[in-house]
């Protein structure tokens, strides 16, 4: 029987590219890494860490650039009106036992729905870790994908199925127009557990539990202190442009990103006096760093002896965009009335009403692509009505522009106040 979440929806299929476009909208960049390990003419669960509540699922349709089923945590499903719009975007529900032990018998059957996904060719995604986290360090792994997995592949026989391990990194999780690291890994063959799969599954979900651990761990920055881990993620923070020199390396998002994996590994191998002298030096930069008001990843961005050429290379930007500012003035007023949305601070309406952190970007970002929906149709209408049709398509291309620049020019003087507080004398 064919599972619905597959029928071809065209509401579905009209509204896609518009969330992709609010997705790259929302980011800074959006860095992606090893594509090609995703299998082309197989099927395939892509397994992602759990990093950003219900921004990871839009991070992943933006970079598989077609439709994806998703399995998420129950809780979220109990509004009627939330149940409706998750299972319009292609996600269903998983029982666990904070839901209630008589819950876990619906799994069975949500089960069998992911495993007709796979079987009818279309990707299936699982937050590996079940739960989202707001640290840099991935979580133990749940079994139940692995027992799709596995049932899945007795369905396939000699066909292989793969799982694909989807590292997702986030310069911050609540911050708009942060950058985030999408790192995709080499695919793991099913089939190579299925022996002890059909005679001793326990050992076998085990067995594929840790290696997609394992494979996960590489994709990702992984902070492996618990105790210290924010002085330890500070310290990957400090030593980020010293090993970017080291190595030759541009400075840019991915190679700051790989830095951070490779002071990690480092920190790892160490004695223990070495690993306490370098929490000590990772305190005393996050300390710095709280105190100017500056976020750790942006102070990573450069070292001291360049922070203040950072921030002038920043400003002597600003001074070009506003010299185009000048030169376009009389476009001005139809550039602020074609998308007005992006200069609201609606990121502080999901940081006042949202107390998980975690979900307050995806808060953020449901607001702002309501608003600029419900705003563009309107706009549309009147100019429709009142200059023609033309004259409303042209008001709404520079209302998507302006969606995907603007941003960019708030995010330079952002980075211009940060860079001249680095440089300012501490107190």
């Amino acid at each position: 029987m064919k599972s619905k979440l597959t029928d071809f929806n065209l509401f579905y299929t009209l509204c896609f590219p518009v969330v992709q476009f609010a997705t790259l909208c929302h980011y800074r960049r959006i860095v992606i890494k090893g594509k090609d390990n995703i299998p082309d003419d197989e099927k395939y669960i892509l397994a992602p860490c759990h990093q950003n509540a219900l921004m990871d699922p839009l991070v992943v349709l933006y970079m598989e650039n077609k439709p994806v089923v998703f399995l998420a945590r129950a809780d979220i499903f109990k509004k009627p009106l939330a149940r409706f719009l998750l299972t319009w975007l292609r996600i269903s529900p998983v029982y666990r036992i904070r839901d209630g032990r008589d819950q876990l018998s619906n799994n069975e059957a949500i089960f069998n729905t992911a495993r007709q996904v796979v079987e009818e060719g279309m990707p299936l995604c699982l937050m590996a870790e079940g739960t989202h986290n707001d640290k840099h360090q991935l979580l133990p792994l749940v079994k139940g994908m692995f027992r799709i997995a596995g049932a899945t592949q007795m369905e396939l026989g000699d066909s292989p199925l793969y799982i694909v391990p989807v590292g997702l990194d986030y310069d911050d999780y609540e911050r708009p127009y942060s950058s985030v690291m999408v790192n995709v890994g080499k695919p793991i063959d099913v089939r190579n557990f299925m022996d002890d799969f059909e005679s001793k599954e326990p050992v076998a979900l085990n067995r594929m539990r840790d290696a997609l651990t394992t494979a996960l761990k590489a994709q990702i920055h992984h902070v492996d202190s618990v105790e210290h881990y924010n002085d330890e993620y500070a310290y990957c923070h400090a030593k980020t442009q010293e090993v970017l020199r080291q190595s030759k390396k541009r400075n840019t998002a991915w190679n700051r990103f790989q830095a951070r994996q490779q002071v990690s590994r480092q920190v790892a191998s160490m004695s223990e006096p070495e690993r306490e002298a370098c929490y000590l030096e990772g305190a005393r930069f996050a300390e710095e760093c709280s105190r100017k008001g500056v976020p750790l990843w942006y102070a990573s961005k450069c070292s001291s002896t360049s922070r203040m050429s950072w921030a002038i290379r920043t400003m002597l930007m600003l001074i070009v965009l506003l010299l185009a500012v000048v030169l376009c003035w009389e476009m001005l007023p139809f550039w602020l009335l074609s998308n007005p949305i992006v200069y609201l601070p609606t990121h502080l309406i999901a940081k006042a009403k949202v107390k998980d952190p975690q979900f307050r970007s995806s808060i953020n970002y449901a607001i702002r692509l309501g608003l600029t929906l419900v705003y563009s149709i309107v706009l549309f209408v009147v100019f429709c009505i009142s200059r023609g049709f033309f004259w409303a398509l042209g008001i709404i291309l520079l209302g998507m522009f302006s969606a995907w620049l603007t941003p960019k020019v708030f995010v330079l003087l952002r980075d211009a106040w940060y860079g001249f507080k680095l440089t300012s004398k501490s107190k």
